[in-house]
């Protein structure tokens, strides 16, 4: 009976191949330092136009962290964000079905072929994956999941992400090999903090003192993706005459993502030296923003609920409280 369950998902949902020269092939990926060659699926491909947050931590995470792991994945599906992530045990497991639960979508990256679930407990939650969104490799169907393809797989997840949530992690674990590819990526990167006597908060507390993201509470992520609680993203237009010619085109080669000085300089086809003077003045106007060294993006702007005026989002509105931005989304 099982057999024929598994010849009947098989048939509804095929693993694909796909290449950079196909036009559905993630734009994120295209931009990543070693971009796969190939990419094998099952389900869905995330979307170049919605947010996408990776979600990673320890494979033993305590109740707490897994707990947190799955409401925030919830919590920011429900607004819209996919989550990424691994679909290894512990955090990675919590958090995609924090994303099904959420009603959104959620994508696992694999360390073997697309055609085996790995660990073989989560069998429920791969086929779950593939229908609310998608299973991906690198690696042709088949391929066994060994240790080094776990390390190789790490650099999808953050390329696949416009920021990187790390959960629990202890000091020395692969979790900061995924943070090692974000930060070269130039992705955000958050940490949850932790007691300084847990182990499964050494990882956390480290990248906190080194420069990540203090991690508080849903908000503190929607507001580094410029998302409204209604999840709508709004542009301010620049004005006519307020911008030159030059800025303006700058300006208009500009995302909410992030992009590298040295890509915006490919695609304007001006020098860096010139294109970063222009970026400056930008930001001085206000009109982008440079959350990373040598990484750019348009500047957002939000609808104040009193007046309907636009206004910067310069950060969280009011303080976080975890117990509220988590239970009221």
């Amino acid at each position: 009976m099982r057999g024929g369950y598994e010849r009947s998902f098989s048939e509804r949902f095929p693993i694909r191949e796909i290449t950079p020269l196909d036009p559905e092939f993630p734009e994120r990926l295209r931009q990543i330092p070693d971009c796969p060659s190939c990419l094998y699926l099952r389900g869905e491909l995330p979307s170049d136009h919605s947010p996408s947050v990776s979600i990673i931590g320890a494979r033993d995470g305590s109740p707490y962290g897994r707990e947190i792991a799955e409401a925030f994945a919830g919590a920011l599906a429900g607004r819209g964000v996919s989550i990424v992530s691994g679909m290894a045990r512990g955090i990675d497991t919590a958090g995609h079905w924090g994303a099904l639960k959420g009603g959104g979508r959620t994508y696992a990256v694999l360390g073997c072929g697309a055609d085996i679930c790995y660990p073989r407990s989560n069998y429920e939650l791969y086929e779950r994956i593939a229908e609310q969104g998608g299973i991906l490799s690198e690696f042709p169907a088949g391929t066994a999941p060994l240790p080094a393809n776990f390390v190789r797989r790490n650099r999808l997840i953050s390329g696949l992400s416009d920021a990187v949530l790390v959960i629990e992690a202890k000091e020395r674990s692969g979790t900061s090999i995924t943070v090692g590819h974000a930060l070269e990526q130039g992705k955000q990167v958050f940490a949850l903090p932790g007691r300084i006597t847990d182990h499964l908060s050494f990882g956390c507390n480290q990248l906190i003192r080194q420069g990540a993201e203090l991690l508080s509470c849903v908000e503190d992520v929607l507001s580094f993706l410029h998302l409204e609680r209604e999840g709508e993203l709004l542009l301010l237009p620049p004005k006519e005459g307020e911008l030159s010619k030059l800025q303006r085109k700058v300006f208009s080669a500009l995302d909410t993502k992030s992009i590298h000085i040295e890509e915006l300089s490919r695609l304007l086809g001006l020098p860096t030296e010139k294109l970063s003077g222009i970026l400056l003045e930008l930001e001085l106007l206000g009109f982008s923003e440079s959350p990373k060294c040598a990484y750019y993006r348009r500047r957002c702007f939000q609808k104040t609920a009193e007046k309907g005026e636009m206004e910067k989002r310069d950060g969280a509105e009011g303080p976080c409280n975890i117990s509220k931005d988590l239970l009221g989304f």
